[in-house]
C-alpha cells in the first residue's frame, strides 16, 4: 500500500462516513456451512485454484453471516471451502470472518454487494435471484412478470435458486429486460409465441424474443385475433420451428440488414419481410399481408 494517494477525486470527511453494522469476528465455524442458495460450484475453478498446491499466503477465511437465532449461512467463500475440504479432509471446522445480520433480506442484499457490486464475479442472473430474495422493489416487480410470462431466471440449483415461474422456460435477465421494454403485453405475447413454437427447448433465445415483442408493438394486428395474428403464430409453430431459435435468429437478422447496435431491430425486420411473402396453407395472401404490414414502420425505428 503505498503512503500517498493519487488522484484530483474528492474523498469525504472522516465525520460523514456513515458507519453500517458492527465489526465482524474471525471464528472457526463447521466446515459444511453453506448459504442459501449456494452459487453452483464449478469443479475446473477448484482444479486451477489447487493446481500448485495450497497456499495458506493466498487463503482468506470465508464469510460467514450470523443471525439473531445463531443460526450462521455462508455469505462469500464456497468455492475456498470446498477447497480447504478437499485438502484437509479430516477437518471439522473452517476459519471464517463472522458478521451479523437481521434477517434474511439483509444477507441477500449482503451477498449482491460482496460478490457483484464489489468485485463482478458472479452472473446477473445471480445477483437477480439474491435481490427478489432481499425484496429490493425494482426486481420484485420484474418477477411479477416473469411469472406471468411463464418464463423463470437461473441463479443457482440450489433450493430457491429459480425465480419467476420456476417450471418455465430459462430467460436472461438482460434480454427480459429489453423485451419488457417493447411493453409488459408486447412481451407476453412474443414470449407465448416462442413457448408454443419450442416448446421442449430449456431456455430462449434473447434477441429473438425482444424481436418477436417489438413487431407486436409497430405492428398490433399481429396480437390480436384476426387472422393474420393466426397466421404470424402459425409461421412459427409449423414453419420456423422445424431450426433451431438461434439459427432462425441468425437467418432473419442477415434478411433484416444486421444493423450495428440494432441487433434485435434488424432480426424484427427480417422476420416482418420474410412473413410478408409467406404462403401458409389457408393463411392470407401476401398481398394482404404487404398491405397491413408496411416495412416503413420498421424501417423508421431502424434507419
Amino acid at each position: 500500500m503505498s503512503e500517498k494517494i493519487t488522484g484530483n477525486a474528492k474523498l469525504p470527511e472522516s465525520a460523514s462516513i456513515e458507519i453500517h453494522g458492527l465489526p465482524g469476528r474471525f471464528e472457526e465455524v463447521p466446515v459444511d456451512t453453506t448459504g442459501h442458495i449456494n452459487r453452483d460450484t464449478d469443479s475446473k475453478r477448484i482444479k486451477k485454484y489447487l493446481k500448485q498446491g495450497w497456499n495458506w499466503a493466498l487463503f482468506s477465511p470465508i464469510i460467514v453471516a450470523e443471525f439473531p437465532s445463531g443460526k450462521k449461512l455462508l455469505l462469500d467463500g464456497d468455492h475456498r471451502r470446498h477447497m480447504y475440504r478437499l485438502t484437509f479432509p479430516e477437518a471439522t471446522t473452517i476459519p471464517s470472518y463472522v458478521v451479523e445480520v437481521n434477517n434474511m433480506e439483509e444477507y441477500h442484499a449482503l451477498f449482491v454487494k460482496l460478490n457483484f457490486d464489489n468485485r463482478a464475479n458472479i452472473t446477473r442472473e445471480e445477483v437477480f435471484v439474491h435481490e427478489v430474495r432481499a425484496n429490493k422493489p425494482e426486481t420484485v416487480e420484474i418477477n411479477m412478470q416473469l411469472i406471468r410470462c411463464g418464463v423463470s431466471i437461473y441463479g443457482s440449483s440450489e433450493p430457491d435458486g429459480i425465480v419467476g415461474y420456476v417450471p418455465g422456460h430459462r430467460v436472461t435477465v438482460g434480454a427480459f429486460k429489453r423485451t419488457l421494454k417493447r411493453g409488459p403485453e408486447e412481451a407476453k405475447k412474443a414470449i407465448k409465441i416462442l413457448l408454443d413454437a419450442w416448446p421442449t427447448d430449456e431456455k430462449l433465445y434473447g434477441e429473438l424474443m425482444e424481436a418477436v415483442a417489438i413487431l407486436h408493438l409497430l405492428y398490433p394486428c399481429l396480437g390480436d385475433t384476426s387472422k393474420i395474428a393466426l397466421d404470424f403464430e402459425n409461421w412459427f409453430t409449423n414453419y420456423l420451428n422445424i431450426n433451431k431459435q438461434n439459427v432462425v435468429a441468425k437467418k432473419h437478422k442477415i434478411i433484416g440488414g444486421c444493423v450495428q447496435n440494432k441487433h434485435a431491430e434488424s432480426l424484427a425486420r427480417g422476420l416482418v419481410t420474410e412473413f410478408r411473402t409467406a404462403q401458409l396453407r389457408d393463411g392470407t395472401a401476401a398481398k394482404y399481408k404487404q398491405n397491413k404490414l408496411s416495412l416503413r414502420v420498421i424501417n423508421n425505428l431502424i434507419d
